[in-house]
């Protein structure tokens, strides 16, 4: 039985154009304000709430966005003229979905929470080697992964049906992305858990709360369609769905992560970096900050310079220096000395407590 007598004549594939085209120019707008947002951040890499993000890191991520975009496109339409792939089921559905778009999409999210986790909980520096073991394990799951996928055969991967001009999943495909997929989603919510104290000034929990439930809409949509209805793709509405989905969460995460930080950085600049510092003060991490911010890679990358050690005693000094200003008044007699003169003058403690955020501020 030919695929083609599976589809009812009224719902084969862009039958009606309008609503591929429509939702390929809908994706393509959602693209452009992401290349702007990500492109003004770049310009702004300075500012220290945008340079807290890592933009090293955000800019990997835009690229794998822009990746799957292209795969997903170019796997659910066939729009002669912008889109028409033909027979490059393999490079756009395998590698450029899902390798190249889904699994470093979930990759760099992992791994920019575990460089908060390492800095900010572990006390220690992120150094190259850290960052190529990082790339490390990607590149082996990608080759684990896209090899087969590559040279088994087509029935079993993605096959192209050039009848109805569109590239059609394999059982084989289907089970294999999905469990991979569904591991890297159950490795971004460990990190994120596991990164829930660093939030009041970077916010990294609260924004990868909202991505992981927004992909989790998405990812358990994609699951039950490729599952149930196999042959999703043939159906125009199913398939439509289907990309809207992914942009879903392809298209909301770097608004998500840069969003606040560029709007501020544009109409409130000052305040805005003013209350970061201040809310960094409140969790304690004026002193760790201060003291992890290393310019190595175009003066973008937040890194530890000192040993743990050192960030324990800097962290120490100013819960203590904290702890002070809030004492009574046999804690403020003690904390002060007198000159001869009579005049109160504040100790060591106190100053040092007065100036470590215009100190990190100076740095950043």
């Amino acid at each position: 039985m030919s695929i083609t007598s599976l589809v009812p004549t009224k719902v084969r594939p862009d039958r009606v154009k309008w609503l591929a085209w429509f939702t390929v120019g809908f994706g393509i707008g959602l693209m452009a304000i992401n290349t702007l947002l990500f492109a003004y951040a770049v310009w702004k890499h300075k500012y220290p709430p945008i340079k807290a993000k890592n933009i090293p890191l955000i800019a990997v991520l835009y690229v794998s966005m822009l990746i799957w975009f292209i795969g997903t496109i170019g796997t659910n339409f066939n729009l002669p003229g912008l889109f028409d792939f033909k027979n490059s089921c393999i490079v756009f559905a395998s590698w450029f979905r899902v390798l190249l778009g889904v699994f470093l999409f979930i990759h760099i999210h992992i791994f920019r929470l575990y460089t908060y986790l390492r800095i900010f909980e572990q006390l220690k520096r992120m150094t190259v080697r850290v960052y190529a073991i990082g790339a490390l394990i990607y590149l082996v799951v990608a080759l684990g992964y896209g090899i087969p996928i590559t040279i088994l055969r087509n029935s079993l991967t993605v096959r192209f049906v050039p009848s109805l001009g569109i590239c059609v999943y394999g059982m084989a495909f289907i089970e294999i992305s999905f469990s991979i997929i569904w591991a890297g989603w159950l490795a971004i919510l460990v990190v994120t858990v596991l990164a829930r104290n660093i939030n009041t000034s970077f916010n990294e929990y609260k924004e990868m709360v909202l991505i992981i439930t927004l992909s989790s809409i998405t990812l358990l949509y994609e699951t039950i369609v490729h599952n149930i209805v196999q042959e999703y793709i043939l159906y125009r509405w199913l398939r439509t769905l289907s990309t809207f989905m992914e942009y879903l969460t392809n298209q909301t995460s770097l608004f998500i992560l840069l969003g606040v930080p560029v709007y501020n950085c544009i109409f409130n600049h000052e305040a805005y970096k003013k209350r970061f510092f201040e809310k960094m003060r409140a969790d304690g991490m004026v002193a760790r900050y201060n003291l992890t911010l290393e310019n190595r890679t175009a003066d973008t990358n937040v890194e530890s310079t000192v040993a743990p050690s050192a960030l324990e005693r800097a962290d120490a000094s100013e819960d203590n220096s904290r702890k002070s200003t809030q004492s009574g008044s046999d804690t403020n007699s003690s904390s002060r000395r007198r000159n001869p003169d009579g005049l109160s003058l504040p100790t060591t403690t106190s100053l040092s407590s007065s100036s470590s955020l215009s100190t990190a501020e100076a740095n950043i």
